[in-house]
């Protein structure tokens, strides 16, 4: 019989597409299926690691239009579409939910909700279209506990990188990479990782989480104890995460569904009250974030003028997935704020979309911001990894 981790779709390295030249349209989603991951919080349950560092195979990743049925569709409310590919399949990876792009666009860096890191290069055309990934490289993220399969510990929603100015922590622009800190759900915490990619270069430092999000760690059972209604929803923690351009921290909560709560209460959500990482949770200061009925935050980026973009994710019975990108402006972004974003784009059917939890962002050679939205397949065989490009003027 297989090892566990030998026989889970995440590290089953033979099931590569192969060149494909031809574009593939988005696939439809069953209805019964989407009943079963919208009751299921849209989350793998089964986590497997590796034993070590894997290489991709050398399959490509397969173009995908924006609109399977018009192809010459190229915008999206504000944003320019500038290229997108579906990743299924490529080296078994999936369930991706958060992600990292250089400054540069060269390289990107994922975390997946099965305790997945992934980092790789990004292949884009002469007029900066992205058309591939490259150099795809899997590894079992490193927590507290070494080698552990507890989904309760290896529950990864989001991952940023610290940009560095010269004299240490502070503020994004002009700065050197600096450390990783990734986000886990379910046992709430931060956890901050060195080295070139948020992998396994040695155990892992945490950082405090705003007030109210983390509960106590028994160390006995590794269970989480404390108070169910003062603590994060287990599976609705902070699934945004992002350094602002003046150096501050930002974080969102997920929370719950609108089913499951009152849909006029905000949600959740914090700033840092200096640049760098926080020391204490008292270094967390807090705000108000509403996100628009049946939507829930599944990811931030920064924008260069202070402001940053949420990503919120809905998904029903009758429409399917639905993704908005949302901008908030910087003066939204201090202690006591009541903050609405601004709606820039909404991706729905007939539009390529699915599970998107994962945003980056970069500057624009020409001008403009450029910005990079993942999705998470839940490992399930008609949901899709993808990868698309939009070009906020």
């Amino acid at each position: 019989m297989q090892k566990g981790w030998a026989r889970h779709p995440l590290f089953r390295f033979g099931r590569g597409r192969g060149n494909t030249a031809g574009m593939r349209p988005p696939l439809p989603i069953p209805l019964t299926t989407l009943l079963l991951l919208a009751l299921a919080g849209g989350c793998a349950t089964l986590v497997h690691q590796p034993p070590k560092s894997q290489l991709a195979e050398p399959s490509r990743a397969v173009p995908v239009p924006l609109d399977p049925e018009r192809a010459d569709v190229d915008r999206v409310g504000a944003l320019l579409f500038r290229g997108a590919v579906d990743l299924t399949n490529l080296a078994g990876v999936g369930g991706l939910s958060g992600l990292w792009v250089s400054a540069d666009g060269a390289r990107f860096a994922a975390i997946g909700d099965t305790g997945l890191s992934v980092n790789g290069r990004l292949i884009h055309s002469g007029d900066g279209r992205l058309t591939d990934v490259a150099d795809v490289v899997a590894r079992p993220l490193s927590v507290e506990v070494e080698g552990t399969e507890s989904k309760w510990l290896l529950d990864a929603e989001e991952v940023m990188r610290l940009t560095e100015p010269d004299g240490g922590e502070g503020g994004r622009e002009g700065g050197r990479e600096g450390d990783w800190i990734v986000a886990l759900e379910r046992h709430h915490r931060l956890l901050r990782y060195n080295g070139d990619a948020p992998a396994s270069a040695g155990r892992p430092v945490r950082v405090p989480t705003p007030p109210g999000v983390a509960k106590s760690m028994s160390e006995a059972g590794n269970q989480e104890i404390g108070n169910e209604e003062t603590g994060s929803p287990e599976n609705g923690g902070l699934e945004s995460l992002t350094q602002l351009a003046d150096g501050r921290l930002l974080t969102i909560e997920e929370g719950e569904e609108d089913s499951r709560r009152d849909p006029s209460q905000p949600r959740r959500a914090w700033v840092t009250a200096r640049p760098g990482v926080p020391s204490q949770e008292s270094d967390w200061l807090p705000f108000q974030y509403r996100s628009a009925p049946r939507f829930r935050p599944t990811g931030a980026a920064p924008l260069p003028d202070g402001g940053a973009l949420v990503l919120e994710r809905r998904v029903s019975l009758l429409g399917g997935w639905s993704t908005r990108i949302v901008r908030l402006p910087a003066t939204a972004l201090h202690q006591g704020a009541d903050a609405t974003g601004e709606e820039l784009a909404r991706l729905e059917r007939p539009l390529l979309n699915d599970n998107f939890e994962g945003i980056a962002t970069r500057p624009a050679p020409g001008g403009g911001t450029l910005l990079y939205i993942l999705s998470d397949n839940n490992f399930s065989p008609i949901q899709r990894t993808y990868l698309a490009l939009f070009l906020l003027p």
